[in-house]
């Protein structure tokens, strides 16, 4: 007796493969309602999985047989064949390019990532992460593409494609930040700009491998410029009026200098990042992450508020400053910091916070961020100690001063007692 609402309440617990094709063959689905429905929606979707894993396996299968004919014996050669994409492009009426793009990928997923095909096969993740889980980790050693995937397949199923590139171009940075870094440069030296004609007749214009941060700001100032025409009674789409004043921009018809100033791009880094003894990325928000070198750069450079950030620190990565980059601090951030503080953080000095100067730990003309993480109360005359030849002050963590003399002696100040 084939109980359908027992069947319902199973279907995820059936694993994908002709088990799961024989339950979903025989369900009705007029029977069902709107909740049922969706479980034979994630059911189904399962299977179609199993069903990619499958085709690719048997893609790969075909490079390795010999020429032959329908009577020929099931052997393998040792090496693929030159051109065994064209038998598939040719059985599959499809284009070289898709042809040798599945195949590669069946490679992938069979000789790099084997985990990623057993994930696939099971139905764990859809063809769609699947790429990304093989492009994101390409340029990886096979042993750091493996642990990198291993880390992230038990959630990869949870997460949109978007999710899971940008969380994978995290970790791929943190694995190797110099071969990230030469990545990024070769890309960069292969920056364009292409354009043609759309089937529609419209016409398209675009930038690649461009510099991200420069890219970052581009864009937010348009959406800027964009936003500012819109409160004004602009009666075009936001994406028209972007759109359009790109072109714009571009033919010299719009007046630039009127682009307001506004913290339109946020910066997300960690402080050690920010304070160059860590190259665990930043991440552009709304693009995703970046190298650590990107990320000081831009902090570095800012000085005219078009950018806002966030600095983290700690192990859970907790915002530990928030706001624009700037010299002076606003009033409540100055406040917090003498509250904090307390006294002269130089060690052993009593003098009291509101008779201190606040001085940028890491200097302002050198990057520095105007935050509480990178602030610190510092009477007159230890101020300019300070700044004397061989002395050189850090702050690891927000309100916690390492001193080195001129000597090289090294003096711990953490944040006073509670009174």
């Amino acid at each position: 007796m084939f109980d359908l609402g027992v069947v319902i309440g199973e279907l995820a617990r059936v694993p994908a493969g002709a088990d799961l094709a024989a339950v979903l063959a025989r369900i009705d689905r007029s029977a069902l309602n709107g909740y049922e429905l969706v479980e034979v929606v994630k059911a189904t979707s399962r299977q179609v999985a199993h069903y990619q894993a499958e085709l690719l396996a048997s893609v790969r299968e075909t490079a390795y047989c010999p020429p032959g004919d329908e009577a020929s014996p099931p052997e393998r050669t040792e090496r693929p064949a030159e051109y065994a994409s064209d038998e598939i492009r040719l059985a599959l009426a499809i284009t070289r390019r898709a042809a040798d793009t599945l195949l590669g990928l069946a490679y992938e997923l069979t000789e790099r990532l084997p985990a990623v095909g057993e994930a696939l096969r099971s139905g764990r993740i859809d063809l769609p992460k699947a790429r990304v889980l093989d492009e994101e980790t390409a340029a990886l050693p096979p042993p750091v593409a493996q642990e990198i995937v291993g880390h992230v397949l038990p959630v990869a199923g949870g997460l949109t494609t978007g999710q899971l590139r940008i969380r994978l171009r995290k970790l791929v940075i943190s694995a190797d930040p110099d071969a990230a870094a030469r990545r990024q440069q070769q890309a960069l030296a292969m920056r364009r700009v292409e354009h043609g004609l759309d089937p529609t007749g419209t016409a398209t214009l675009a930038g690649y491998h461009l510099p991200p941060d420069r890219a970052a700001t581009a864009a937010a100032r348009i959406d800027a410029l964009a936003r500012a025409a819109k409160r004004a009674g602009d009666a075009r789409s936001m994406d028209a009026l972007r759109a359009d004043l790109f072109l714009d921009i571009l033919n010299g018809e719009h007046p630039t200098a009127e682009t307001p100033r506004r913290g339109g791009v946020e910066l997300v880094v960690p402080l050690a990042t920010l304070m160059g003894l860590s190259e665990q990325p930043g991440a552009i928000k709304g693009w995703g992450p970046v190298l650590a070198e990107v990320a000081r750069k831009v902090a570095d450079g800012e000085r005219d508020g078009a950018w806002r950030f966030s600095v983290t620190g700690g192990e859970a990565g907790a915002v530990v400053a928030h706001g624009r980059l700037r010299r002076r601090p606003p009033a409540g951030e100055a406040a917090f910091v003498r509250a904090r503080d307390r006294t002269c953080r130089t060690p052993g000095c009593r003098t009291p916070a509101h008779r201190c100067d606040l001085d940028h730990t890491r200097a302002w003309e050198d990057g520095g961020p105007t935050t509480p993480a990178n602030l610190g109360v510092l009477c007159r005359h230890c101020h300019g100690y300070k700044h004397s030849d061989g002395v050189c002050v850090t702050q690891p963590t927000p309100g916690t001063f390492v001193w080195r003399t001129r000597l090289g002696h090294t003096y711990t100040t953490g944040p006073p007692a509670p009174i």
